[in-house]
């Protein structure tokens, strides 16, 4: 059995997975808490990790059962075959998830140019040098991996 990505609807991750579980199909649909502010009032809501994206754990061959579910797509594909997702790779995301930590902490200044080191989670201990901050946002360049990555400033203050 592998894990394979679905590709679902906007904002029907948590729907499509429930009635997937109801199918009896392994199903992983990774949620955090994320905090929504409006001008009269916070409310904490529960927001997929990946937009537009789950995970199902199944066979090759009973890959076209998923399509019952309302709101599946299709499954994401690289390089010509359904992509598939490694057990350990889906365990560090639990793992990350479980853990609740922030992936970047005692951030004092966040000057563009200055570095940083991620201390918990999936990208613990690469570094990076801050590329742009603005109200909401710090980005980031991680210089080990060649790729950009974006935080909330809420959650590296």
């Amino acid at each position: 059995m592998s894990w394979f990505v679905l590709c679902v609807k906007a904002q029907q991750e948590k729907k499509v997975a429930e009635v997937l579980e109801k199918m009896n199909v392994e199903v992983y649909c990774p949620m955090v808490q994320e905090t929504k502010e409006w001008s009269d009032r916070k409310k904490v809501v529960e927001v997929p990790l990946f937009k537009s994206y789950v995970f199902v754990n199944l066979e090759e061959r009973y890959r076209g059962i998923v399509f019952g579910a309302p709101g599946v797509i299709r499954y994401l594909f690289y390089l010509g075959k359904p992509a598939v997702v490694r057990d350990e790779e889906i365990w560090d995301i639990k793992r990350w998830i479980a853990d609740g930590s922030k992936d970047l902490n005692a951030l004092t200044e966040l000057i563009p140019g200055s570095e940083i080191v991620v201390q918990n989670g999936l990208l613990k201990d690469h570094k990076g040098v801050v590329y742009w901050v603005n109200k909401d946002n710090v980005t980031f360049l991680l210089k080990e991996m060649g790729a950009v990555a974006q935080a909330k400033l809420k959650d590296v203050i």
